[in-house]
């Protein structure tokens, strides 16, 4: 009786728990063009920081945990990148590690040298997949414009190419993705 009880629950409420992929990722994207939503972040001395502190630079975002293997990879050449092409855009590398731990260890082994955020609620941004993260995986990157508006989300930029031709704003990226 309890086992039937608890299927006709899950039946029944089940619509109401959770949407399909497919309109989880329809709401998604229906974030490019809108401004970003609030979330909480911090710097690496734990301090509150928000995407608001850099509206009037364009900004390009990379989400990235511990434990996402191609992560590591993209982390490396993100920063040769940032050390070698002059940059257009503010580049922030954002954490969704739950711990500090993890992150400092993460950016020990890449030797990731830029600026890093840690968000406040890692899981949050990821099962409500904001920032036009329609996917819910990461590596994932932004681009945001001067007015704080999302313009853009991807996830295969991983080079160094591709990254410096998104840092120097010659390509999206869609367009870098191709590179």
């Amino acid at each position: 009786m309890k086992t039937a009880f608890f299927m006709l629950f899950v039946l029944l409420t089940g619509s109401v728990w959770g949407q399909s992929y497919e309109e989880k990722a329809a709401a998604s994207k229906a974030l490019i063009g809108k401004p970003l939503q609030a979330h909480s972040f911090y710097t690496l001395d734990k301090k509150p920081i928000s995407f608001e502190s850099l509206q009037g630079e364009p900004v390009v975002a990379y989400f990235f945990a511990s434990w996402c293997a191609p992560c590591y990879k993209a982390l490396i050449n993100l920063d040769h990148a940032i050390k070698t092409t002059p940059s257009s855009v503010q580049v922030i590398a954002i954490s969704l590690d739950e711990d500090w731990e993890s992150l400092e260890q993460m950016l020990i082994k890449t030797g990731f040298s830029g600026v890093v955020w840690k968000s406040g609620d890692a899981k949050s941004a990821l099962a409500q997949r904001l920032f036009a993260n329609f996917s819910g995986t990461l590596p994932h990157i932004i681009r945001i414009d001067k007015q704080g508006m999302l313009i853009e989300g991807g996830s295969r930029i991983k080079t160094i190419k591709q990254w410096e031709a998104v840092i120097s704003q010659r390509a999206s990226l869609s367009e870098a993705s191709t590179i």
